[in-house]
């Protein structure tokens, strides 16, 4: 080694500034954590009542979408086969 690597200096940190900031970014993760807490439990409490004000429970609404979501797929399906000829699915080869 030449005397010229070993004299350069080390980078300095001040300990105590970096403890300050580690605390402080744990007190501000807390604080951030509280906030988010509220602020679920407020908006769980509006979905809570916002369910409970409904004519139709959403289980009920998701099966009557689901039903008309599979009777117009089948009218869809029933449409396109009435078009193929001979009423037979093509393979995507031929056309």
């Amino acid at each position: 080694m030449n005397s010229s690597a070993a004299s350069q200096s080390k980078i300095q940190v001040d300990m105590g500034r970096l403890r300050v900031g580690g605390i402080l970014m744990g007190i501000g993760g807390a604080l951030a954590l509280g906030g988010a807490a509220v602020a679920g439990t407020a908006l769980m409490a509006a979905l809570r009542q916002r369910v409970q004000q409904m004519d139709v429970a959403p289980t009920d609404l998701a099966r009557q979408h689901w039903s008309a979501v599979k009777h117009a797929t089948s009218a869809g399906v029933d449409v396109w086969l009435k078009e193929q000829p001979n009423g037979q699915l093509q393979p995507s080869g031929r056309h």
